[in-house]
């Protein structure tokens, strides 16, 4: 899905597939806004080949526009940011890869932390029902058997 609205059959009304994704890029610019507006980026920028330029979306106004093509269809017109530091912007694909590792590093992390608690229970001879309780209770997805020796 184009998150600019600049799909040439963007006159065609969206499928349900299509709104899915703009729901999740919704999700996706907030997360970004949340994690990048603090290292000082404050959008993505893209290239317009209607203009052929640059232009500068802040997180806030990308929102908003892929709000408006979910709820109307279509895109808002576009302007040209005023005097933007492109230093400031990353392209949607960087900032795309950039939450992907996120979200990855997170999971591992989660893992980890999850097989520390593992460990540290059976060391206290919890058994297994006790330990899958706890997940449970705590809304921890226990480990697959695939995901290590000593895992369930």
């Amino acid at each position: 899905m184009d998150p600019f609205g600049e799909d040439p059959a963007e006159s065609e009304p969206l499928d349900e597939n299509e709104r899915e994704l703009l729901r999740q890029d919704l999700v996706d610019v907030e997360t970004l806004k949340e994690l990048l507006g603090p290292r000082g980026l404050k959008g993505v920028l893209f290239y317009c080949a209607d203009c052929e330029e640059d232009h500068y979306l802040a997180w806030d106004l990308l929102r908003g526009n892929l709000q408006e093509l979910l709820d109307a269809g279509e895109s808002p017109i576009h302007e040209p940011a005023f005097d933007p530091d492109p230093e400031e912007y990353v392209t949607w694909d960087y900032a795309r890869g950039f939450l992907d590792g996120y979200e990855t590093l997170q999971d591992e992390e989660d893992d980890a932390l999850t097989a520390q608690l593992i460990d540290e229970l059976e060391r206290r001879n919890w058994d297994e029902n006790q330990i899958g309780d706890l997940l449970g209770a705590m809304g921890i997805e226990p480990p697959s058997d695939d995901e290590g020796p000593a895992r369930r």
